[in-house]
């Protein structure tokens, strides 16, 4: 079966299309599909450089028809390309010079003609199917055909097998939504805008190569499960739709956590931003803007690699410490209710001893251990997801003391969006303190960075 899924994709094409022969997807035809580069060898010594630009094409070893019996004929090499359909026929007896097949596990070889004097150079081929041809044309070398081989009769090419796969959709209304054929397995970029779609297709997730998941202007109101399928999403666009809340589990698949750069949550109804969302390691650019959120996560400043971060018409009140730590090129908080408060602000100045249910929950998110409603009841992972984070890097829950101060947005970001129309960059930061060391680290300098060794 071709990696890429022909197999598959064959049966069902013929399930739906009684009688129809898709011989271009068989391994028996000595018909192959991949890249190529035609470099003509006299052109360097003419002081000429033809430009390198592959080109996708069909390489296939027949006979040419109306010459007799098929296995006594005279063998030829034909290459058909999107410009050339007809193809060039290359004889193979006596012309093929050399084969270089040192990279053929990686799909790719070179084949050297001397009459006339050119390198075909093949790239992007199924590495299986391009070993078999290589095996029959080193045959067809020696004037030799092999048993049980079906060989191409050198008819044209067909605009299908000569055409790149498709990388790129858009979609922009409901009558371009593909309902009766399927998505191409080969979309990098995916795009489905202005089609008031309500739920994901599932079709979409078999989609291995998608890189960019636009869908934006719907009116979705759930995010499936079934991200994790998608290995090499980075980027994903959901702006402006109806997404009152997102599922912590979105934010645990392996992929998103690796792979994803740019996520788009803007113009829905989102109240809550999981804590997970900081598990997304690799996250560039976090975009929140007209939602009803109240609270950032107390541990966003893991998100090391963060860049930009837009969460302007919200219903922020106060940041979390831990956005202390993050280095953006620009932030864009503008237009949510900041707190007006300019001094630092202590409850008590007493930290008592922590219970040992604290003391428990602390550990577990210290360590870092997954932890969910299929295992723990609803109370303790409502405890678990309470928790605070202290400057100093460790978590803490009742036991704690909550300090308000102001910090100028400049200092964490190169360039900044006026929090409101008088200019004000200034925001109220919300901290918390989970030991005596930590308190007497804070009243000793309230601006300080400290992290426990």
């Amino acid at each position: 079966m071709h990696k890429d899924g022909s197999k598959k994709w064959s049966q069902n094409w013929h399930a739906t299309f009684p009688g129809t022969i898709l011989s271009h997807l068989l391994p028996s035809k000595m018909r192959i599909t991949c890249d190529i580069d035609i470099t003509n060898r006299l052109l360097p010594s003419h002081n000429m450089k033809k430009p390198v630009r592959p080109m996708r094409a069909q390489v296939s070893i027949g006979k040419k028809p109306g010459n007799g019996p098929m296995k006594n004929g005279t063998l030829y090499m034909m290459v058909c390309t999107a410009k050339d359909k007809n193809g060039t026929k290359y004889l193979i007896k006596d012309n093929v010079e050399q084969i270089f097949a040192k990279y053929v596990n990686e799909g790719r070889a070179t084949i050297r003609f001397r009459e006339p004097d050119q390198d075909i150079c093949i790239s992007k081929a199924d590495s299986l199917q391009l070993k078999n041809f290589l095996s029959v044309l080193r045959l067809a070398m020696q004037g030799k055909t092999p048993e049980n081989t079906t060989l191409s009769m050198l008819a044209p090419a067909s605009a299908k097998n000569v055409e790149r796969p498709k990388s790129k959709l858009i979609i922009l209304s409901r009558k371009e939504y593909p309902i009766t054929t399927d998505f191409p397995s080969s979309l990098e970029y995916l795009q489905i805008s202005q089609c008031k779609m309500k739920r994901i297709d599932s079709r979409i997730f078999k989609l291995h190569k998608l890189k960019i998941f636009d869908l934006s202007n719907n009116i979705i109101e759930d995010i499936p499960g079934d991200f994790g399928k998608l290995p090499e999403l980075q980027e994903l666009r959901m702006n402006i739709n109806e997404l009152k809340s997102i599922p912590g589990s979105f934010f645990l698949k392996e992929n998103l956590q690796n792979k994803l750069c740019l996520l788009d949550l803007s113009n829905n109804h989102i109240r809550v931003l999981p804590l997970q969302i900081c598990e997304l390691r690799n996250l560039v650019n976090l975009k929140v803007d007209s939602n009803e959120i109240e609270h950032i996560p107390p541990t966003i400043g893991r998100l090391k690699k963060l860049k930009f971060f837009s969460a302007a018409k919200n219903k922020i009140r106060v940041l979390p410490a831990g956005f202390l730590r993050l280095q953006l090129e620009n932030v864009d908080l503008f237009d949510n209710p900041f707190e007006s408060t300019n001094n630092v602000v202590q409850s008590s100045q007493v930290i008592g001893l922590p219970s040992l249910m604290e003391c428990c929950a602390r550990s577990i998110r210290k360590q870092r251990v997954a932890y969910s409603r299929d295992v723990l009841l609803p109370h303790l992972c409502q405890y678990l997801d309470s928790a605070r984070q202290c400057w100093c890097g460790n978590f803490c829950f009742q036991c704690s003391l909550r300090y308000v101060t102001r910090v100028i947005l400049s200092q964490i970001s190169v360039t900044v969006t006026a929090i409101n129309l008088t200019g004000d960059k200034s925001v109220p930061v919300e901290g918390f303190l989970c030991s005596p060391q930590c308190l007497a680290n804070f009243q000793s300098n309230p601006h300080a960075y400290w992290r426990r060794r």
